[in-house]
């Protein structure tokens, strides 16, 4: 489908005269061969022209591609079966993402499948595809500036990579997410990012880096879109640390769980709650 002819979807749904959408941006001729999908347009005209309509970016990409996206569809897939602990879904989404690779040459559906295999070593408790993690590694490693894909491939490999590779990159990584976030898809990443690296550092038992984004967690609360969100996530966090601690914060933890429980939450509920026991197990408390 051509972009003018999606743009001309909008704008007719819309109600908006095409004079007023394309006034000093294109003239009348170059309009028709536009929504005829006949022509295209410059970027800088493209961004004038959505401004026109009132819609974003994100809201474009959706209304053009006008199915679920792919990046989104795989990510939901592996999560869904990794959390049922399903092996067999996960080696076919990982033989599914090899195959798209091979077809389209995008390095992306190369990192699904090292993604899946390591997410298939962490259910068998084994280190057969370890290798992988490097493949992110390099990848990561070796891109001067990070953009949303960089981040978000990151955020959801924290748990493969080691606390000073994460310590290294954080920076670059926060630094990109500050500058954009005033994109709402940025928005969330941050924080999604930090209860990552709060698990891991959790887990592999060193509190005085947890402590430490625990405090950098706490310095972006209120650039968040799900504010009630992070601030129940902040407290759920502060408690398990002092909770380690040896504080006793069992109860506000458990206050926490059934919250999003209340909310009908029971992802967010279960993943908490297993947490929850597995760091009273770790630190034997």
């Amino acid at each position: 489908m051509q972009i003018g002819t999606v743009i001309k979807e909008i704008r007719m749904s819309k109600n908006i005269p095409s004079n007023k959408v394309y006034r000093n941006i294109l003239t009348r001729p170059a309009i028709a061969k536009f929504e005829k999908g006949l022509s295209d347009t410059s970027v800088e005209k493209f961004f004038l022209i959505l401004e026109a309509l009132n819609i974003t970016l994100e809201e474009f990409e959706v209304l053009y591609y006008k199915a679920e996206n792919k990046d989104f569809q795989y990510t939901k897939q592996y999560a869904e079966a990794y959390y049922n602990k399903n092996i067999d879904e996960l080696r076919k989404i990982a033989q599914g993402a090899k195959k798209d690779f091979e077809f389209t040459g995008n390095v992306k559906y190369r990192h699904y499948q090292a993604i899946v295999l390591l997410l298939i070593d962490q259910l068998k408790d084994n280190h057969e595809n370890e290798n992988e993690q490097v493949i992110i590694r390099d990848y990561l490693m070796g891109c001067n500036t990070w953009g949303y894909y960089e981040i978000t491939l990151f955020t959801n490999t924290i748990a493969f990579h080691s606390l000073e590779l994460i310590d290294s990159v954080y920076s670059r990584a926060i630094n990109t997410l500050l500058l954009l976030k005033n994109l709402k898809r940025y928005r969330n990443e941050i924080a999604l990012m930090l209860f990552n690296i709060l698990e891991k550092t959790i887990i592999v038992k060193d509190t005085l880096r947890a402590k430490f984004y625990l405090v950098e967690l706490k310095k972006i609360k209120n650039d968040v879109l799900d504010n009630m969100y992070i601030q129940a996530m902040i407290k759920y966090f502060s408690a398990i640390v002092e909770m380690i601690d040896g504080q006793d914060r069992n109860e506000v933890i458990m206050k926490i769980i059934s919250t999003f429980n209340f909310l009908e939450l029971s992802s967010k509920e279960d993943q908490c709650y297993t947490f929850y026991h597995k760091v009273k197990k770790l630190y034997q408390l």
